[in-house]
């Protein structure tokens, strides 16, 4: 479905103060996890100090100033160092933003757009850390990790998020085409030891445990339909604004609004 545009409050992110040591708000299992992956992936020691680690979903909501999908069975944010006021210009020079970005923009990143290019991508675990794309000092990482999961499934979630943080780390920041099914999923299963099937076995065992916890909390009690091509979308709440159908128009289109067609009492 797409939304109508419309403002949303913005909250500040607010993550825990720095500590010469990661935050770990978590059990025994993850912290093990946690270590033996951040070997694993050979991410720099210096790194663990930017770290902070929750598996209160409240918490990383608070640390990230942003929302928390409840299907959201683990989650890593990157959160910049803060921005520097820019520097007094001399005289007759320009003072534009644009070029106080660039010049903190990391230098293989300006080398890699100047050539027009993009930084090799490595299997983690197997990438050179020491030309690894240097991060502003500041810089927080913060991972959610879902405790009510089964131990194989906590593992391989840790896994998981630590890959986003080394592909932070060397500068190739990458985002996900299709759970269980792209190169991050590829690299998982060549850190973790288990197969891509096994990986998405996992992946839906937990959603489909999690859709039916979070259905007995909230059961279906709307159903909305396209009047263009009629796909149907149920809904334990009443939309609060104009939405209309995905399939027909990925932005929002007053032609394909969605119109309820049942409503259980």
């Amino acid at each position: 479905m797409a939304a109508a545009r419309k403002k949303s409050a913005h909250t500040a992110p607010a993550p825990p103060p720095r500590q010469d040591e990661a935050v770990l708000h978590c059990d025994e299992a993850v912290r093990r996890w946690l270590d033996h992956y951040w070997r694993k992936l050979r991410l720099p020691l210096h790194e663990r100090a930017s770290l902070a680690l929750t598996q209160d979903r409240q918490e990383y909501m608070k640390w990230t100033g942003k929302r928390l999908h409840s299907m959201v069975l683990g989650c890593y944010c990157y959160l910049p160092a803060p921005a520097l006021p820019p520097a007094p210009a001399a005289p007759g020079r320009s003072t534009s933003s644009t070029k106080t970005v660039k010049a903190r923009e990391p230098l293989a990143r300006r080398n890699a757009r100047a050539a027009g290019t993009a930084p090799e991508q490595c299997l983690p675990g197997f990438e050179d850390t020491h030309n690894a794309c240097p991060l502003q000092p500041g810089h927080r990482h913060l991972i959610f990790i879902e405790p009510d999961m089964q131990p194989q499934s906590i593992e391989v979630t840790v896994a998981h998020e630590l890959i986003h943080l080394a592909d932070r780390v060397n500068g190739t920041p990458r985002r996900h085409r299709h759970h269980g099914y792209d190169a991050i999923a590829a690299d998982e299963a060549a850190v973790t030891g288990y197969g891509l099937e096994e990986l998405r076995r996992l992946l839906h065992e937990e959603s489909a445990r999690r859709e039916r916890q979070r259905r007995e909390r909230r059961p279906i009690r709307y159903l909305y339909q396209c009047p263009n091509c009629g796909r149907e979308y149920p809904r334990a709440r009443r939309y609060s604004h104009a939405v209309s159908c995905s399939h027909c128009d990925k932005s929002y289109n007053p032609r394909f609004r969605l119109q309820l067609k049942t409503e259980e009492k």
